[in-house]
């Protein structure tokens, strides 16, 4: 599934009706469905000055843009769907689906969501219509009696706002409530999911792990957390750091993904690498924010982003895996006896040193792509240029060490 408005809904949320009353709010298209260009570079001008200061200069952020007109529709244009897009993308995949599915084996009475730092619900949303793609595809799913989410955030604008979205588009025969909270510490219900959106980096670092852990506490047995942060350098690698503390402390946090091992992260921002652990989805945007990115520059087709997933007590263990690729395969510049090449020669973990000289003579070029493995280890792994193969891309599992047999420890 590649766009979750595509879903056909029938269960939970009505999807359709939802991105409706989104157009409607943006008012970017007139009742005969022709687009109103000036309000739209007018919206276009104020998400250009919130990206910016998001993604460029945070210290320019006001931390009450939410409390002008110009900025709450700003952001609701800009990031409230592509936020929802990174949550469903990334939990529908086949590594992550089993975990989801273990909640709807049984009869519950209720399910309680708890979306911290949860904006306008976009998290909620986005695991909402998760739900809507499982039981369009697995029969034996057993429907919760109701639904509870336990909204936290400070700005009860915001929250208002989504929950009037979702409870527009609600269809009859589920019952779902809302409850707005402004801190962790008073959530009475236990969860089944937490979600945390883009929000820890909001906080500052000392306060991470604590304000992380008080929430996993009330996280029920076989429950769900996703924690997702901007793909950018400093965030994810902060995510690796925050990713440390909460394994330490979490013994029973199963991680689902995008890790093969429970280790000590490579690329957290307590490593010197300059590399870091980010991913990338693809999506169709929709007609009103293609507009808006026209006049903006902004390019919202690829949505990047950071991730952990992790399941308490996991009914089902993870699939294992050698390896996660946490690059493209790209080319390396190559010169006989060059630093580089000698270093990967006389550290290779896996093939021979003859049969790696030979690849780095081949005439079509060598390859290369970064992994991190089971052990919790980087290494690189070579492979020879072919323009007729589909080449490997960052996010993809490699199942076996043999699939990538030529492979060197990376410095750290």
């Amino acid at each position: 599934m590649r766009n979750f408005y595509e879903i056909e809904s029938k269960l939970f949320i009505n999807i359709s009706n939802y991105m409706k009353d989104w157009e409607s709010y943006l008012g970017i298209f007139d009742s005969n469905n022709t687009e109103k260009k000036a309000t739209t570079q007018r919206i276009a001008s104020h998400v250009q000055t919130l990206w910016n200061q998001f993604n460029q200069d945070r210290t320019k952020l006001d931390k009450h843009y939410m409390n002008t007109g110009d900025g709450f529709q700003a952001y609701i244009a800009s990031f409230l769907l592509p936020n929802v897009e990174r949550v469903f993308s990334t939990l529908v995949r086949d590594e992550n689906i089993f975990a989801i599915e273990s909640l709807f084996l049984t009869a519950k009475e209720e399910i309680v969501i708890t979306d911290f730092g949860c904006g306008p619900l976009s998290g909620t949303i986005g695991i909402l219509s998760v739900f809507e793609y499982l039981f369009s595809k697995n029969n034996n799913l057993v429907l919760p009696k109701r639904i509870h989410v336990n909204a936290i955030d400070r700005s009860g604008k915001i929250v208002e706002f989504g929950k009037k979205m979702l409870t527009k588009s609600l269809f009859e025969n589920i019952n779902i409530s809302v409850e707005q909270l402004t801190s962790p510490e008073k959530v009475t219900k236990n969860s089944d999911i937490i979600l945390g959106i883009n929000v820890f980096n909001e906080i500052p670092m000392k306060h991470r792990g604590k304000t992380l852990n008080s929430l996993y506490a009330k996280l029920n047995n076989g429950g769900l957390l996703l924690i997702m942060e901007p793909g950018q350098e400093e965030h994810a690698k902060s995510l690796g750091t925050l990713r440390n503390e909460f394994i330490s402390a979490n013994k029973d946090g199963q991680i689902i993904s995008p890790c093969a091992h429970k280790k000590s992260c490579p690329l957290s921002s307590e490593t010197t690498r300059k590399d870091w652990c980010w991913f990338r989805h693809s999506w169709n945007t929709p007609k009103a924010i293609s507009l808006i990115d026209k006049f903006s520059k902004l390019d919202h087709h690829e949505l990047n982003f950071s991730y952990l997933f992790v399941q308490k007590n996991s009914v089902q263990s993870a699939e294992t895996f050698f390896a996660r690729c946490i690059s493209d395969e790209f080319p390396i510049e190559i010169k006989a006896k060059s630093p580089q090449i000698e270093y990967f020669k006389n550290n290779l973990v896996s093939g021979e040193k003859e049969e790696f000289l030979k690849m780095v003579e081949f005439e079509g070029g060598l390859n290369k792509i970064l992994l991190c493995t089971k052990e919790g280890e980087l290494e690189s792994a070579f492979v020879i240029a072919d323009p007729t193969q589909k080449p490997y891309r960052r996010g993809r599992r490699v199942k076996l060490d043999s699939e990538l047999y030529m492979r060197a420890k990376e410095r750290n």
